[in-house]
């Protein structure tokens, strides 16, 4: 094995998870007990909000790291090690932006915190209910500011064939956020200086651990600033044509458990 490795890193949707949203429970137990007893650790590092990955890996929560919302959020052991939310000015502000931009989304939309994510009068039943398989506690709000949470990103969906242009405006638009297209039509505007890789950056500091340490997993465009940061880099074969080529190597599809399946090759070298 790379002696070097000590944090393996995966990204959700279209990575470490099938294209059904499973995964290889059998596996997963059996790589994490391998990691653990070399004094390693494992981490997802996805878009997804904190609570919606410890949902997800709620088997396993207490033996993993997590870096959620683009990195907005680390923890490890059930302790907040980072979080970095927007104001309510800035989230309104934000919001009604999106109301006047091109190709504006309305009322679909979603901000997500901590507790729970939050969504607005007028949003579609169709976006809901999709919103909803990624984000846990979904809870109607008439002001911002009687949300009791921290308010940490705002994310959205745009035609498919202008997400990109999409998410230039709004980054060019408002100094405070980036935003980040997260597969297909999703994209998520987070605070400005926030990735996977700020992140992985605090997770890294966490243990006194360097980039050399850290081997990362991804197939999306919020996944290159991880990808260019981390010492070793992977995409599943089904990634984005400029992940797959950054990438130090390119492994199998989500479907093949690809993740799972390089890590315990790494683990098994000599």
């Amino acid at each position: 094995m790379n002696q070097n490795l000590k944090l393996f890193a995966t990204d959700m949707d279209g990575t470490f998870l099938h294209n059904d949203h499973s995964y290889n429970h059998k596996k997963l137990a059996e790589v994490i007990k391998k990691i653990q007893d070399r004094n390693l650790l494992f981490a997802a590092s996805s878009g997804r909000s904190l609570l919606g990955l410890i949902e997800v890996f709620s088997e396993y929560k207490d033996q993993m790291a997590f870096v959620a919302e683009n990195g907005g959020v680390v923890a490890y052991k059930g302790e907040i090690l980072f979080a970095k939310d927007l104001t309510v000015a800035q989230t309104q502000e934000l919001i009604d932006d999106l109301q006047e931009m091109p190709f504006s989304p309305k009322n679909d939309y979603l901000i997500s915190g901590l507790k729970g994510a939050y969504y607005p009068e007028g949003i579609s039943k169709e976006y809901l209910t999709h919103a909803k398989l990624y984000y846990p506690n979904c809870q109607l709000y008439h002001r911002l500011d009687e949300i009791d949470d921290k308010l940490l990103k705002v994310t959205t969906n745009f035609p498919e064939d202008h997400v990109r242009d999409c998410e230039q405006w709004i980054t060019d638009r408002l100094s405070f956020v980036r935003a980040t297209t997260t597969g297909f039509t999703s994209i998520d505007i987070v605070p400005n200086g926030i990735s996977k890789a700020s992140g992985l950056v605090h997770l890294l500091a966490h243990f006194n651990w360097l980039p050399e340490n850290l081997a990362v997993f991804g197939d999306q465009m919020n996944d290159l600033e991880m990808f260019e940061y981390a010492g070793s880099s992977f995409a599943v074969s089904n990634a984005a044509p400029e992940i797959l080529e950054l990438a130090d190597k390119v492994i199998l599809s989500n479907d093949e458990d690809a993740v799972l399946v390089e890590i315990e090759n790494i683990l098994n070298e000599e």
